[in-house]
């Protein structure tokens, strides 16, 4: 089927939702069709509505540090340990709890917390949502839909929904996804619901090359839109979440949540395409690492009593809490091959080789971490917290039928905060948090790809201000430190701790409703990154770890325009400033801004509510390379793409 039929069968088949009653579903929330991040955020420290986001981070970069990869992703305020993709199928929204927004946030971390808020039914009205997304000139295509629904009125509930991705991705691979979760929502008593849910994904793409310069130069442009990959060393994936969340007040005053979650990704093709040793003019040496099915799956949780004791203009809060997971990984065993002298950009057919698997790795962590926290709370005055926890870490590490190497860890974390209101508009804060994090895994171009790398403890200070210029107007301005082992390939192009890693910096957010009809996400933040260790003494990597500009700006305005009704306009720029792009500091990324425009139109079809939404990024084409510390490959910034979204809620 080609491109401009597959868009009229789905614009077709989109069209017949929107006129037709054969589709019913969900709660007020559960409407989809006008999701917009920029009006929903609190700060500019990211948010994420649907398929939309907006902010200075979000779970795969807060203060030049991964969320995700930290172990710090939760679901409704609950540990989650993320091994498998979670959708959009299944996410309500995603906020970024960090500086301020995670002050009274039970046991916060030093890397911040991305928290999912799941899509919920609840159970007394019924809503679908129909949606079709076209991209072009790529031109892929993603229809979906959204279905809420009462089982038993204000007791049981299901919302579900499913999408489909196909067509080119933005380097011109092919690339299909499909995507599907779903909940209940079961009002077990009055002061007590139970969720559960399931989320599931199945996706094919063809692999993007990785660009690996053999200096201290970025090499010659290329066609973003030229694919010169190979169709047969593609990536295939499996992902799944399973899990239930439990809530409620067991006796007046206490809270009990308790969340259960089992996580897998599965990879049966895991190729990845290497360009070494690129020169300035693209001349290349092009290998091929072929994997072994990978695996990864984890089953966490947590269980949490919360406790609240109101005094007149005091409120005391304690939190027993208990995280654990168990997470078990399978990689390597990989298999390179050689295809000799290449040039980036320029596809070339070649016949897929017999890879020679080795033995793979297995690596085991068993983690369980108990702890209390309290919270007090002056109205009108102030706030602090404090909470501490013992974390007992285990890991196995080694070859298949192998003996692996153990190693164990019982830190002590703690955290405390404090908040000062000197007016009513005004209040100043201060934190500190200790933790134990994990590093991701190595990147592709190491010789251990893919290979965890074990938890260590970090830590973090920081402090601010939030000062309300109007009602619905919000400044927040804060300063950081982060300090954490510094990880990288090694001489031996091994990827592994090579030394201290501190991240300073300044973070500033503003927020809301300039005027009638007009809000704005805006900010910035300046980051002082610095390695320290014997690799720097002996001049092996540079003081400044690559890839990390050093200030980032945004802004973001949604204007509804008076004059023409659910008209409303949109702006977004970004600035990302001049970075080094290697280890040894000896050649940087120029300053890179990038600039989106878009519109929404929202309108009535019979008993719906729909709404048309056109986005046109990076409007003026600009082209960029960018770097990438952890693997040293180089990439260039997407060309100008318009993406298309008529959705509507019935």
């Amino acid at each position: 089927m080609n491109r401009a039929r597959a868009s009229w069968l789905c614009a077709s088949a989109l069209g017949s939702l929107l006129t037709s009653g054969s589709l019913v579903g969900g709660a007020a929330y559960a409407q989809r069709a006008e999701e917009n991040a920029t009006t929903s955020a609190e700060d500019a420290f990211g948010t994420r509505v649907g398929s939309e986001s907006v902010g200075l981070y979000s779970s795969n970069n807060a203060r030049g540090f991964s969320p995700q990869q930290a172990g710090n992703m939760r679901i409704e305020g609950l540990y989650y340990d993320q091994q498998g993709l979670f959708g959009n199928r299944m996410q309500r929204g995603q906020t970024m709890r960090i500086g301020l927004s995670a002050q009274a946030y039970p046991f916060p971390a030093p890397t911040g917390i991305a928290d999912i808020a799941i899509v919920m039914s609840t159970d007394n009205k019924r809503i679908v949502t129909g949606a079709l997304q076209i991209s072009e000139p790529i031109g892929g295509i993603q229809p979906s839909a959204d279905i809420s629904t009462p089982i038993i009125k204000d007791k049981l509930g299901f919302a579900a929904g499913i999408a489909y991705l196909f067509g080119p991705n933005d380097y011109r691979g092919d690339n299909k996804n499909l995507g599907l979760g779903g909940t209940l929502h079961w009002n077990a008593s009055e002061t007590f619901e139970v969720i559960p849910l399931a989320y599931y994904s199945a996706s094919t793409q063809d692999v993007q090359p990785l660009i690996l310069p053999g200096g201290a130069y970025f090499p010659t442009r290329i066609d973003r839109a030229a694919f010169f990959g190979q169709r047969w060393a593609d990536r295939k994936a499996t992902d799944r979440t399973f899990g239930v969340i439990t809530r409620g007040n067991i006796v007046p005053n206490w809270r009990l949540q308790v969340g259960i979650f089992d996580s897998e990704n599965h990879r049966p093709e895991n190729n990845s395409v290497l360009y070494r040793n690129v020169q300035p003019n693209g001349d290349a040496t092009l290998d091929i690492v072929g994997s072994p099915f990978h695996v990864s799956r984890g089953t966490s949780g947590e269980a949490r009593l919360s406790g609240v004791i109101t005094q007149g203009k005091y409120r005391h809060t304690l939190h027993f809490a208990t995280r654990g997971r168990d997470t078990h990984r399978s990689f390597g065993g990989t298999s390179t091959v050689s295809f000799g002298a290449a040039r980036i950009g320029v596809y070339r057919e070649l016949a897929k080789p017999a890879f020679v698997y080795t033995a793979r790795d297995v690596d085991v962590v068993r983690q369980i971490t108990p702890g209390v926290s309290y919270v007090g709370q002056w109205a009108g005055i102030g706030e602090f917290s404090v909470g501490v926890q013992k974390s007992y870490y285990h890991r196995e590490f080694g070859k298949e039928n192998a003996a692996p190497v153990t190693t164990r860890s019982e830190p002590w974390l703690y955290n405390g905060t404090v908040a000062f209101f000197p007016t009513s508009d005004l209040a100043v804060y201060a934190g500190y948090t200790r933790g134990l994090e994990e590093f991701g895994t190595a990147p592709e171009s190491a010789i251990n790809r893919g290979q965890p790398v074990p938890a260590a403890l970090t830590k973090q200070i920081d402090g601010g201000l939030r000062y309300r210029i109007k009602p619905g107007l919000n400044l927040i301005a804060g300063v950081f430190e982060i300090k954490k082992p510094y990880f990288d390939r090694d001489q031996s192009n091994v990827y592994t701790d090579v030394g201290a890693l501190r991240h300073r910096g300044i973070e500033v957010s503003l927020t809301g409703q300039l005027m009638p009809g007009l809000t704005v996400v805006a900010g910035t933040v300046l980051l002082q990154a610095r390695v320290s260790g014997l690799s720097v003494d002996r001049g092996l990597i540079g003081r400044v770890p690559p890839g990390q500009p050093p200030a980032t700006y945004l802004f973001n305005a949604n204007y509804a325009i008076p004059s023409l009704k659910g008209v409303t306009v949109d702006t977004a720029l970004n600035v990302d400033q001049s970075y080094y792009a290697n280890r040894l500091n000896t050649f940087r990324v120029p300053t890179a801004m990038t600039w989106d425009v878009g519109m929404r139109y929202s309108f009535a079809v019979g008993a719906a509510r729909a709404n048309l939404r056109v986005q046109v990024r990076n409007v003026v084409n600009s082209y960029y390379w960018t770097a990438d510390g952890a693997s040293g490959r180089v990439a260039p910034t997407p060309p100008r793409r318009i993406f298309i979204r008529l959705a509507a809620d019935y």
